[in-house]
Parts: C-alpha cells; structure tokens; sequence
C-alpha cells in the first residue's frame, strides 16, 4: 500500500517525548514493518493541531487529489489534529477519496468500522487537551501581564536575559523621539513614514530581527515591504505609552482555537506606571496626544510632502458657520500663509465675504491672548491664597454645621417616613402628600449638596491652586520658546471665531475648557473678549490667491 508519513509537533507539547525525530521514527519503522512503500511524507513544526491551515496538510491535499496515496500514517491521531470537528470533517474528506488513516501507536484505521467508536473517543480527549493547554497558557501568560512581567517589550527596548530587566535600545530609542518631535512639529504620519523609510531607519519588525538574530529573507532591496515604515506604525508609536514608563499589558486578546481576535476595554487591561525607561518626556508626550485627539476630531490632514497648516480646523466662520480654508502663498518676501472662509472659496463674495486672515496675524493675537490670559491667572492665583488663607480656620467651624445638617437631614427623612403612612391612610389627598414629600426631598438634596460643598472646599482650592500653576508654568514654557508650537496652539484653543464687517475684522479667541476654568472662577462664566484684527494689506495677499476674483 502507499502511504504518505505525517507528523506534526506543538508548541506547548513535550517535545523529548513528541520530537519530530522521534515521530518519524515510529511511523517509518510501522510502514517498513507493515510492508507498505512510503511515497513522501510532510510535516508541520511548532504548530498547533487545533486548526487544518497547515503547510504539512496542504501536501497531503496535493497528493491525496492527485490519487498518488492509499493511506496516512501518523503517530497518533493527535498529531493529525486535536479539534474534534475539524478533525472528523478531514478523515471523511480523506475517505471520499479512499485514502485511510493508520495510526502507529493505537492500532487504529479509519477504514475499520469498529474503530469509530474509539475514534469518537479519541477525538473527545484531543479536543479537551488542547482547549485546557491553551487554557494554561493563556491562565500564565495572563498572571506575568498582571505582574508586569515583560516578554516582548516594545519597539526601543530589549529584555536583557541575563539580568531580566528591560534596557533602552538607543538606535531604535532615536527613532521614537524623531518621530514625537516631527509629528509634534506639525508633519503627518505619512510624511514621518517616507522619511523614516528614506533615512532607512529600521521598523519594529526589523529591530526586532536583528536582535533576535533571525536570519531576513533575501530581496532585491534588502528589504520587505513588511520591513518599511507607514503611517499606521507611527501612529502606533505615537500612542504607546511605554515611551514615557507605563507598561500596559493586555491590550487585547487573540483566541488561536476559535481565531477569534479583541482589543480589550481599559478596565480589563494590566497598568504598570514608571515600570519601564522613559523615552521621551511626558511633556512632548502629552503635546502629541492632544494633537492626536485635536487632528482626529477635526480631521485635519496634512498636504502632500507638506506639514499640517497650524490653524487647520481651528477657524470658524462667526457669519456662516463653515470652517476656513489654508492657503500657501508664495510672495517676494517669502511664503505667507493666509485663511478664507470655505463658503467664499466654494461659492464666491455674494454668499459670503473672505474674512481673509494670514498666520503672521493670528499669532500676534494668540500671543496677545496669551499674556491677557496669563495675567488673569496670576490675578486669581493671588485671590485663591487669600481664600485658602480665609478659608484653613473656618474647617472647624464648618466641621459643626456638617453636624447640623446631618441631624437636618435625619429629621426630614423621618418626616418623609410620617408623610408616606398618611398617604397610604388618605388616597384622597394623595396629591397634597406627594408635594409634601417632594418639598421634603429637595431639602434633603439641598443639604447633602451643602455638606459635599463644605467637605470639598478645602480640597477643591488646592486642586484648583495646583492646576492653576501648572498652567501658569505652561504658559510661561510658551513664552519662553518665542513662537506657539502647534501642539501647545491645540493645547490651548478650543476654536477662533471669524466675524467680518465693513471690511473689519473681529476675532474671538476661545480657549479649550481647562484652560477657560480659570477665567470663569472669577467672571461667573464670561467667555474671552472679542479681539479687533491688526492691520495687513489683505487685498495684496487676497490678489496673490483669487486675482481679480478677490473683492477686498
């Protein structure tokens, strides 16, 4: 009989007791034996039986449909597969085709009709070990995750085998800053990849390689597309906080049986903070987030080979509601870059006018705004000392009233509790009892909400304090630098309103809400000031866009 000779070793198996060696020993000694002729034989290495996507089946298909074999030989059936279903559904396929299944070790052939039952049976116990190996694996692996155990760390490190700890690969650490420092300076992912791949930077894939010293495919180029940079992996970079210390482990979850594949929700994942060396500062960090969050919302993109216009998606029309387009104007002095209204660029003057405001302009007024910004803060960092001064020997005090109105409180509860058996006593004057009641519980909720005021002020004014320096800091940094990066510019604005009247132009600035928090504790909620525009010769820059189109 011709027989083909299969084996196949898992990963999580024993691998003195099923080496693949070993396996083809057995099944070549058994065909010799049996006095059948081996015509090929295939196998599959560190691959798991739960699944037929296989390169060692995919030659057993080849031959199988070619009718070259009459029989499989395997050292048992759990090499051929271990899920019980898709194992079944192979042995009859194999049938249809008169091909047999001799099992060395069992003493089982698929052709033998009394050997069905046990197969069945040996189908049940396969199934069932692999799902509660993978079960283990998976029960461990998740345990490391919670302990924060590192066994493939991010691009920019390396666990050192030795000593078990994650140390900083400096080559590909290099990569990482340059791409939070190009990214935060206003180029987008797909400029930071054709760079990236133009220095001929090494990918995560790459690095890895190298340091794992697996031997790379031969190529015209040296290297595989797999092997270059795009914007879906500077992205990924961009997001990952490894770089600025927090190790997150199960971020998602990938069933090989059932190949099934999640990213996990937050609260399921694993936060280790200051577990690993920093990369980049937390700073530069949290500028590219927002920046992230600030393009991703306004979809704001950058034009080819070209950075992100700084007030992308933050100009908005005051008199039609459309947002601003940028242009890029290139004059003797130099490249200017100037914003028109969308409904003008689109539709033209008779539905809306230009609203034309160049960059030169909008910075003078952001800085204007800034240090306007600055001195109200300083102002009410100045009243929130004084009110912590006032506030530190009124905590007894307030500790007695907290007493009072939990005795109040008490008290109108209990008055509830009467209302409530009077009502049930008189259905007739039911409504007047539900006012009364609902008198009741507003008090309730008025003195609870006095109690959570009292017990918080103290905590809420050195927060506030807190946060008030840090962006007071912040600001200063701003200033400090001579120009707004476009990741503070976003920081900061939540969005600039354009109104245009008798060729005057007003601007209101209005900054994102944690930064308007301040300017609001002390005005009850006013927003920031509209802002007149500075003087520019617009029709000279409106000509070099529109020519003759352009109405002043």
């Amino acid at each position: 009989m011709k027989v083909w000779l299969y084996y196949r070793l898992s990963r999580d198996e024993d691998e003195e007791l099923n080496s693949l060696n070993n396996q083809r020993k057995i099944i070549y000694n058994f065909a010799v034996s049996n006095g059948h002729e081996v015509v090929g034989e295939s196998f599959d290495d560190n691959v798991s039986g739960m699944h037929f996507n296989r390169e060692g089946i995919d030659k057993i298909y080849e031959v199988v449909e070619a009718g070259k074999i009459e029989a499989i030989i395997v050292k048992d059936l759990s090499r051929l597969g271990r899920h019980r279903t898709q194992t079944a559904l192979f042995i009859d396929y194999l049938r249809e085709h008169d091909v047999r299944v001799l099992s060395a070790t069992e003493n089982i052939d698929t052709f033998n009709e009394n050997d069905d039952l046990i197969i069945g049976f040996k189908g049940l116990v396969n199934d069932f070990y692999a799902r509660d190996g993978s079960r283990r694996v998976r029960t461990g692996y998740r345990q490391k995750q919670k302990e924060g155990i590192v066994t493939i760390p991010p691009f920019g490190y390396f666990k050192d085998k030795n000593t078990k700890k994650v140390v900083v690969v400096e080559e590909a650490a290099e990569t990482v800053r340059l791409i939070f420092s190009a990214y935060v300076g206003g180029s987008g992912m797909k400029a930071i990849a054709r760079t990236l791949n133009e220095q001929r930077r090494k990918t995560p894939a790459l690095m890895q390689a190298g340091l794992l010293n697996k031997r790379l495919p031969n190529t015209q180029d040296g290297i595989l597309k797999k092997y270059l940079w795009d914007a879906t992996m500077v992205a990924r970079i961009l997001r990952d906080e490894s770089y600025i210390g927090t190790l997150i482990c199960h971020k998602s979850e990938r069933n090989k049986i059932n190949k099934t594949f999640r990213f996990t929700d937050p609260e399921e994942q694993f936060r280790h903070e200051n577990y690993l060396p920093m990369i980049v500062t937390r700073e530069i960090w949290e500028q590219a987030q927002a920046l992230l969050a600030e393009r991703k919302e306004k979809n704001v993109r950058a034009g080819t080979n070209r950075g992100i216009l700084r007030y992308g998606g933050l100009l908005r029309c005051k008199d039609c509601g459309r947002t601003f387009i940028g242009k890029r104007i290139k004059l003797k002095s130099g490249e200017r870059v100037a914003y028109v209204c969308d409904t003008y660029h689109r539709y033209g003057k008779e539905h809306c006018s230009s609203h034309m405001v160049d960059e030169e302009t909008l910075d003078r007024l952001i800085g204007a705004e800034i240090l306007r910004t600055k001195k109200m803060y300083e102002e009410n960092w100045s009243r929130m000392e004084w009110l912590i001064e006032k506030w530190t020997p009124k905590t007894s005090t307030a500790s007695a009233k907290i007493s009072k109105l939990q005795e109040h409180i008490l008290l109108l509860e209990e008055e509830v509790e009467v209302i409530l058996m009077e009502r049930i006593r008189d259905k007739a004057n039911a409504e007047r009892y539900d006012r009364m009641i609902a008198k009741r519980e507003e008090q309730i909720a008025e003195a609870k909400k006095q109690i959570e005021e009292l017990q918080n002020t103290s905590e809420m004014l050195r927060s506030r304090q807190a946060k008030l320096k840090r962006d007071i800091s912040l600001i200063d940094d701003i200033l400090r630098e001579g120009k707004m990066s476009e990741a503070h510019l976003r920081m900061l604005v939540e969005k600039i309103l354009v109104h245009e009247e008798d060729g005057r132009l007003d601007l209101e600035i209005r900054l994102k809400a944690p930064f308007r928090d301040h300017l609001d504790v002390f005005e009850n909620g006013a927003q920031t000031d509209c802002i007149p525009s500075m003087d520019f010769d617009y029709d000279r820059l409106g000509a070099a866009i529109y020519g003759d189109y352009y109405a002043g």
